[in-house]
């Protein structure tokens, strides 16, 4: 069922200049409360390993989602696919990776997008895996998503802000399309590649986080329709808006490290979770103790979540979702072992 659409509210009045300044150096549930985050802190013994999948290489490689405008003409978007073993019987559920990189980098083809892809496939959903316009592709928004990127450019106007940021909002708005494009594009090709248009999930990380918390929460304010996922996984995001969280959208899991330096915990994930709170909107909130923007610093098998590795803990706050189960939402500081 649609949301409802509420009058734009228009983003550069709402965006604060600590927010931008996160940016620029991006790289690489209901009954919550946001007091529970400062709540006891707990080590927890290691974790038993996942099941290693079998193949992390995808069963489609570079199949071409769409097309995006650049100021030279067009590039072609690109989407792994991981599929699960078996006979396609029905329809499965899916999930669309969108990796990091502060929108200048970054690749659907990392392996640590392959790893969780080949985790998505092993538990049965298919993962769509996929790259978008960069600040190198000199990027151009749609007609549709151009009102997005003139707010954007009004206020990096407004706080006199540089060319390096001005580059990397226009990115973001493509990277917001460029992530419609695919679901689209998944919606017109569900019977080919056994996809249930119904149920899905976004998960990204950093630029992919904060993109898939926009397409999910954030495109209402502008008329942009698109199919709608089931459940949001972010992994060191963040919102550019306040009260950009809405009641009748989808879930959220937020892992965040406190000891973030590109996308500042306090000023991110605290507040976004406030927002859950305010609002109703379940989700669970995990705070990993001193840890950085990313798992490259903290082996993410450190990160015992209820003994348990926060990709298995993911997988199944994703499955939950996406097959009608009782998704177990919580508010947790973990340390790393």
């Amino acid at each position: 069922m649609k949301r409802q659409k509420y009058p734009s509210r228009s983003w550069s009045r709402l965006i604060t200049l600590a927010t931008l300044s996160v940016l620029t150096g991006c790289s690489g549930g209901g009954g919550n409360t946001i007091t529970d985050v400062s709540g006891p802190v707990a080590s927890m013994p290691p974790p038993p390993p996942p099941p290693q999948p079998i193949n992390n290489l995808p069963t489609e490689a570079d199949v071409i989602y769409g097309s995006g405008l650049t100021t030279s003409g067009a590039v072609s978007l690109l989407l792994d696919i991981y599929q699960p073993d078996g006979a396609c019987t029905s329809p499965r559920p899916f999930v669309v990776g969108i990796h990091g990189g502060g929108f200048t980098g970054g690749t659907k083809s990392a392996s640590t997008w392959r790893d969780n892809m080949a985790a998505v496939a092993e538990a049965g959903f298919v993962g769509l895996s996929i790259d978008y316009r960069l600040v190198g592709d000199d990027p151009v928004a749609s007609a549709e998503f151009q009102p997005i990127a003139d707010d954007f450019d009004a206020l990096i106007t407004q706080l006199g802000l540089g060319d390096r940021q001005r580059a990397q909002l226009n990115a973001a708005v493509a990277a917001f399309e460029d992530t419609v494009t695919a679901l689209e594009w998944a919606r017109d090709n569900a019977a080919t590649r056994c996809l249930d248009i119904d149920r899905f999930a976004l998960w990204g990380s950093s630029a992919g986080a904060i993109t898939s918390l926009h397409v999910a929460h954030g495109l209402d304010e502008y008329f942009i329709d698109r199919p709608e996922p089931r459940v949001v996984i972010d992994y060191w995001g963040q919102v550019f808006q306040r009260d950009l969280i809405d009641a009748g959208g989808p879930p959220l899991m937020i892992i965040h490290g406190t000891d973030d330096q590109t996308v500042i915990y306090q000023d991110t994930a605290v507040p976004l979770a406030a927002e859950a709170d305010a609002v109703g909107l379940p989700y669970s909130f995990y705070t990993i103790q001193d840890g950085p923007h990313g798992f490259g610093a903290v082996d993410p098998e450190r990160v015992a979540i209820n003994g348990e590795s926060a990709l298995t803990v993911t997988i199944k706050f994703i499955a939950d979702h996406l097959q009608d189960r009782s998704p177990n939402y919580e508010v947790q500081t973990i340390i790393p072992n």
